[in-house]
Order: structure tokens, then sequence, then C-alpha cells
């Protein structure tokens, strides 16, 4: 019977009629009852129903159970405004309002004339605030995750050729109408942007658009558009839910550089300025983007280690250096034993890993033997290397955040400490060495990002592995009977930004620890005794006298399981420990030198 995994990892290759088939197998064979209920609203001014099925099945792989509402063609200004509409009703977790400029500004396209350039610039900008109102309608009366597609010219500018010749053309003031978009929602935690006008750009207007479909049944583009259409949009929608994946692990031989480095040798391998090596400094300026991204990068290569260093630290053309692996399995075993080692050692799930290989047999064998990991074939042509890019899962993050740009730097000082351990004659000493600090601050509109992102991803050190939005964190904060803190950390190896949150609730004289869970780069560094200290001095102050830990243990957050007990709090087999404030005294970390804001 083929699994969810099995399914994922073939479905860079579906086409339509395969995401129809796929759904009626998981529908007949596979329960998906217990995976996380969403329930997705569609809001459109143009026909675009056939997105479902492809939008249904990439959230079922993600791990979700979809339901979908769909507003009345090009009523979604009515649904919006009546508080009483079927989208209300609904109640969504998340929207997608989908409107294009041919519907949402009818005149601006068919009767450019009709107004002069000033008219038309206050025109396009009363028409932004419009868009802007039913957004901001949507963020105060529910509480779902919005994303807005912006606006694109798909049709020849109303001047013809001489629209480019002017500073206002209609396509310029389009992009005035979604740089308006943009600025309202910057730092909007509900809101996000779904780039249609650079979607547009990239497949091409003429490419997706069917103007006998439009005729007939108001939906603008091709079958095949849309298609392309689901798969973009799905970036934005996984993202927007957290579901972004840690580390690309990657081979070397046919990979990273045309050729095989023991048998041709440093100068027989292709990479350079002439085809095909080009093609492979290309593959690894996009992998370095997605290193400053945030995506951590490993290498799993049979090879011999001495060869394939000498390549990364010495040819002319290599863009990725030693410096941005977090580790490396640079040896002849194999490579599913290697993937886990890798896995071992950046101290993640094999499941937060993408592998791309050359090699079909081997593709197939870390396929088998670790499902979990979505395996990535390089294609056999290398001016196809791009496509493999575009094609990778869940590598966006829609919210960047300062930890995510420096995350490649955290993990290359991560293997610097861990040298230091194995050094260190006993662990106190360890601590010592390492100089820890560690800042304790209250949630803000900088930390709320990275705060929602912690509990999407954290899972080995993680309490109760209860998953927030940034919504859900803004309601807390907001809240005047819970709290909400980040854990900020650095020794002498560098700055480790934000690995740690934890989510106070009061009721009387009780406090409970909703969350409470640290990245596992600082697990078992004394960094959860200093925070237990703190919480109990921060309930005792809000007149707290009970405190209250839960512990709900899963298949990966084993290393959390001692915790409470360990600072002495009381199992009272409810899967809850509880400490006496009154006669209970935790005490910091005496190797960690604390700084508290809040």
């Amino acid at each position: 019977m083929e699994t969810l995994e099995q399914i994922r990892s073939e479905l860079h290759n579906f086409n339509l009629g395969d995401y129809f088939r796929k759904l009626k197998y998981i529908d007949d064979n596979i329960d998906i009852s217990k995976n996380k209920s969403i329930r997705v609203a569609i809001l459109r001014s143009y026909t675009a129903e056939m997105i479902e099925p492809m939008l249904k099945l990439r959230l079922i792989l993600a791990g979700y159970n979809p339901e979908f509402f769909w507003g009345d063609f090009n009523q979604y200004a009515q649904e919006i405004l009546d508080d009483s509409s079927a989208l209300y009703k609904f109640k969504p977790d998340l929207i997608l309002l989908m409107t294009r400029v041919e519907e949402f500004i009818p005149y601006f396209v068919w009767d450019f004339e009709i107004k002069t350039d000033t008219e038309w610039i206050n025109e396009v900008q009363d028409a932004a605030k419009h868009m802007i109102n039913l957004v901001n309608t949507l963020n105060d009366r529910i509480p779902a995750q919005v994303i807005v597609q912006n606006m694109s010219m798909s049709s020849v500018p109303y001047w013809g050729i001489y629209d480019a010749q002017r500073s206002n053309s209609q396509a310029n003031l389009l992009n005035g109408f979604n740089n308006q978009l943009s600025e309202a929602f910057e730092e909007n935690t509900k809101t996000y942007i779904w780039d249609f006008n650079n979607f547009v750009m990239r497949k091409g207007s003429d490419t997706i658009s069917d103007p006998k479909l439009w005729y007939i049944s108001k939906n603008p583009f091709k079958q095949s558009a849309h298609l392309e259409i689901a798969t973009d949009l799905s970036r934005y929608i996984l993202s927007v839910l957290g579901k972004v994946i840690k580390c690309i692990v990657l081979d070397l031989d046919n990979t990273l550089w045309g050729g095989i480095i023991g048998e041709d040798g440093m100068e027989g391998i292709a990479l350079g300025h002439d085809y095909p090596g080009n093609c492979y400094m290309d593959f690894q300026r996009e992998l370095l983007k997605l290193y400053h991204r945030g995506i951590i990068l490993a290498i799993n290569s049979k090879n011999n280690e001495s060869d394939a260093f000498e390549v990364i630290d010495n040819h002319p053309y290599m863009i990725l250096r030693r410096k941005h692996f977090a580790a490396c399995q640079i040896n002849w075993g194999d490579k599913a034993n290697n993937l886990r080692v890798l896995a071992e050692e950046i101290n993640i799930g094999v499941d937060s890993m993408v592998m791309i290989d050359d090699n079909p047999g081997e593709c197939d064998l870390i396929r088998q033997l670790c499902p979990e990991c979505t395996v990535v074939q390089f294609p056999e042509k290398p001016y196809l290397v791009l496509d493999c890019i575009s094609k990778l899962p869940c590598i966006e993050n829609i919210r960047l955040t300062d930890e995510d740009k420096k995350k490649g730097e955290i993990y290359q000082a991560q293997v610097k400490r861990k040298k230091l351990e194995t050094s260190a004659s006993d662990l106190g000493d360890f601590f010592k060495a390492l100089e820890m600090k560690a800042e304790i601050k209250a949630a803000d509109k900088f930390s709320i990002p990275r705060i929602s992102q912690l509990t999407q991803k954290t899972n080995q050190f993680n309490m109760t592995t209860k998953r927030y939005s940034e919504i859900d964190i803004m309601k807390f904060v907001t809240s005047s009977d819970s709290y909400v803190f980040s854990v900020s950390s650095q020794d002498r190896f560098g700055d480790n930004g934000i690995i740690g949150i934890f989510i106070l609730k009061f009721d009387g004289d009780i406090c409970l620890i909703d969350s409470f869970l640290l990245s596992c780069r600082v697990i078992g560094r004394t960094i959860e005794q200093s925070i237990a200290a703190f919480i109990s001095e921060f309930a005792r102050e809000k007149g707290a006298t009970t405190l209250v830990g839960e512990f709900i243990p899963t298949a990966k957050n084993q290393p959390a399981k001692d915790v409470y007990k360990n600072l002495n709090f009381i199992d009272t087999g409810d899967a809850k420990f509880t400490l006496d404030l009154q006669q209970q005294q935790i005490e910091y970390s005496p190797y960690i030198e604390h700084e508290i804001t809040y």
C-alpha cells in the first residue's frame, strides 16, 4: 500500500489527473482524521475552483485535514463587509483573497482614457486603500491568516507600446498599488502578500491565459496554469502555516559539480563559467541564497574526504565553502545511515531534511530506509538544475527573522562548541568555558514572528508541543491573564539569537506553564534551570502560590521528559507537575549570566 511519504516524494512530477487519483486513493485507503484540521476560505473575483484538489493534496501531505469554503463569484467585498455572511459562519483558519485588476478596477483596464494621470494616481491609491480596508476588516473580525493576491497587468497596456514611455504608465501605477499593500501589511502578523505579479512575469501572461475559458466561464487561466498557480500558492500557504524544512543535504559528484572528483581530478570536474560548469555554479548560488534565508546545508557523499575538501576549500569556482555546511558525512558508507548520523549531529529530525542526489539508486535507497526524508533526484541535464531548486518543498520562509539570516553561522559555532565539549575535563568546566549569557524578555512585535516560528518547529525540548500562529501569540500578549517571554542566548562562540520561549497563564493563585520550549542547540546547558527560576519568581510576584507545568509526551520530545522532575516539581500523575511557590525555590544556573527585561 502506498504511503503519504511515497506520494509526497512523487509530487513534483504530478499532472492534474494525478492529483485527483491520489486524493481518491487517500480517501479510500488512508485515514487522515488525526491530521490537524484546517479550514480554508477562498474569496475571489474570478473562477478558480480547479486549484482546490491541488491545494487539498498538498495540505494533506503536510499533515493537515483541510476543508474548503468558496465565496460566491466576485462577491468578496460583500462577504467581508457583512458580518453575518457565510464566510464568518465557516470560521476559517486561512483566507485566500484572489482578485485581478480586471475585476477590481475594471475601468482602469478598459477605459483608461477617461482620467488624467493625476486622477489615475489618486484613483489607484484609493483602490489600494479599499483593498487594505477589506483586509483590515477581516483582521478585526476573525482570527485567521490572510493571503492577499497583488495585481498584475495580463493584457496589452491601453496605450500600447507608448505606455512604456510614460512615468505614469499602467504598469507603474499597478506597482504603486502593490507597494501600498506591502507597506500596509509589512508588520501585520495576520496578513501576507501572494506576489501574483511576479508569478505572471515568470510564467508569462500569454502562456497561462485562456480567452475561451474566460468568455465561457469567467475562468481566465488554462487548465495547465491552475497546476502552476496551486503550486505557487502552496509555497505561501505552507510557509504561513510554519511548514519550512530545516536542512538541505547534498551529494557532491554530479550534484555540486559535474563529474567525479576521484576520477576526473580538480581540473577535470565541470565547475566554471562555461557549459556545463556554469550550471553547477548557478546551482550553488541558489543554495547560497537559501543558506542566507535560514536553510541549513549539509553534505552526504560517497567520496574520499580529502578529495572532496580539496575542491570545497580550493577550487576557484566553488561558491559554497566549508563554512557553509553545518555537517558533513563524506565516506563510503550507505547514505541512509549517513543521513541519520547527520540528523543526530545537527540535532534535527530526518523529516526536517531534503536530500538531493543524482544517483537514482541512492535516491531509492534513502526513500526506502528513511521514508520521512524528502528525496529529490538531481536532473540528468545540467541546464535543468534551477528547476530542481524551484521544486524543493517547503524552502520558503514568508516571515524571515534575524535568527534565520544567521542560522548558518549559528550552526558553525555549534561545531566549535562540540569541539570544546570533547576537550573539557568535566561538564562544569565546559559550561564555564562557554561563558554563557541569557536574556529573558517579554514578547514584542520584533520577537513575535520568531516565537511563533519556534512553536511550529521545535520538537525535542518542547513540553507540550502546542503550535501557535503569530495571531495566537498576539492574543496571549494582549490578554490580561497570560504572558509570553522569549529567551536569547550567546556565548564565547557567538550569538544564538532567540532560542527559547515560554507562555504563562494565570488563574487565581495558580500559574500554568502553557508552553516551554528550547532550541535543540542549547539543550542540556542549564538554561532551562534559569528559565524555571525566573518563571517561579515572576509567578510569585504576580500572586501565584502554585506553579503547574505540563509534559505531553510525543515521539520526539523525550529530551524534555525529566525537566520538571529534576527541578523538584511533584508529579501529580495527570501529565502535570506542581511546585509549591511558598515552600520551594528554584535557583538560577551558576554558569549563566542573566539579563531580564519585562
